[in-house]
């Protein structure tokens, strides 16, 4: 596979994704209901759509047909890794977390004012569980499948190492342009994905890194309100950043120790 069909899929795939979502929209606003993007309707919708895309993706372009009974390869999966992929989750949030405040940065160094957090305890409801299910379930399984498992190994038939990592980490980083803030992030999300695939010949590692990476944000998003007030308070000084270069190397060795690890258990 070539870069330029790589950056097609994911566009088809995106597209396809928001048919559905497209659909209901015009159909609630020339029925004259009220718009509600966050009911429970639109958030079932939201998990269908996905499911939908990537399947479509899967049937018509993932050649070989892969046997989707195994495509998991849960057998011989080595539980002592998951506490380093923990610890890249870590270093994650803390290298990820300077480009997610992007714009209180600004606003903090062009009029030396922060904006307070405004997140907090969610209610457990339908539209709250739909949310729920599609971020730590169907997210994790189909767009590590398809981003790593099928893109990512297509792409390493035809490209070196360092360019396939990039190429669909740059696309995994495009689903994400709902929230830009969020797009560079994604794109060392991706990387860091591809590599612990790489490395493991396991998917189901990189699908336990983003499950344990969204339900981290997750449960941020819900008590998290103290940590991110600490945050404010620091108003980005040498702690801010000394976190941030922290997690780059939180990452590295959560890295060397998974690398490590699946060698010893092989």
């Amino acid at each position: 596979m070539n870069f330029l069909k790589a950056f097609l899929l994911t566009i088809f795939l995106t597209v396809v994704y928001y048919i559905p979502q497209s659909i209901l929209v015009l159909l609630y606003k020339h029925s004259n209901l009220n718009v509600n993007l966050f009911n429970p309707n639109f958030e079932l919708v939201w998990s269908l759509s996905s499911i939908i895309a990537y399947f479509l993706v899967f049937h018509f372009f993932w050649k070989p047909k892969p046997d989707y009974s195994t495509i998991l390869e849960i057998k011989g999966l080595n539980l002592d890794l998951i506490p380093y992929l923990i610890l890249v989750v870590i270093g994650y949030g803390f290298v990820g977390q300077p480009f997610w405040d992007c714009n209180r940065l600004i606003e903090y160094y062009q009029n030396s004012n922060i904006e307070p957090y405004t997140g907090g305890l969610r209610k457990l409801n339908l539209q709250y569980a739909y949310s729920l299910i599609r971020a730590l379930v169907i997210a994790p399984i189909l767009e590590e499948v398809f981003f790593r498992k099928f893109l990512f190994l297509k792409l390493l038939e035809k490209y070196k190492l360092f360019v396939a990592i990039i190429i669909s980490s740059i696309c995994f980083s495009a689903i994400h342009f709902e929230t830009p803030n969020n797009l560079i992030p994604s794109l060392i999300f991706g990387v860091i994905s591809c590599l612990i695939f790489f490395k493991t010949k396991n998917i189901s590692y990189s699908i336990l890194l983003h499950f344990l990476n969204n339900l981290c944000i997750t449960l941020f998003n819900m008590f998290g309100e103290s940590y991110f007030n600490w945050l404010d308070n620091l108003k980005f000084n040498f702690v801010y950043w000394t976190l941030f270069v922290l997690g780059i190397l939180t990452i590295i060795l959560g890295m060397k120790k998974i690398t490590t690890t699946n060698k010893v258990k092989k």
